[in-house]
């Protein structure tokens, strides 16, 4: 697990790093879109949010006790056959880090702050080009 915290965290860096170094490298038209982007992906993890909220408050998990993973398999029974699709591609330290130890409050807000900082700093990218 430590490894895979690890991997995501380097990864995340890297990913950052190359936004920041080349995205006023971007054309405006593709900077925008990006800004709108991860904008439109922040207000649906927004609602996301909300909705592990409203499961907290009328069930019996606990608001640090609800993994991604257990919300996902009971509210979200339609999509969770994807879920487990990915776990035959992908590195499954790494999904167990992302769906099932974090909890779903945690995770969720984090990738919301980061997705809207990278869609606000795309939208001024662009404004300051165009």
């Amino acid at each position: 697990m430590l490894i895979a915290t690890l991997f995501i965290l380097i990864l995340m860096v890297f990913v950052l790093c190359l936004l920041f170094a080349y995205g006023s490298d971007f054309p405006q038209a593709v900077q925008r879109f990006l800004a709108i982007f991860f904008l439109v992906i922040s207000a649906l993890e927004i609602v996301l949010i909300i909705w592990v909220l409203i499961y907290v408050l009328v069930s019996d998990w606990s608001l640090w006790g609800l993994s991604f993973d257990e919300f996902w398999r009971s509210q979200l029974a339609i999509i969770y056959p994807f879920k487990e699709w990915l776990y035959t591609w992908l590195w499954n330290e790494l999904l167990d880090l992302l769906f099932v130890f974090l909890p779903a409050v945690v995770f969720l807000s984090i990738r919301t702050v980061f997705t809207t900082v990278i869609g606000i700093w795309f939208l001024k990218l662009s404004k300051v080009q165009g």
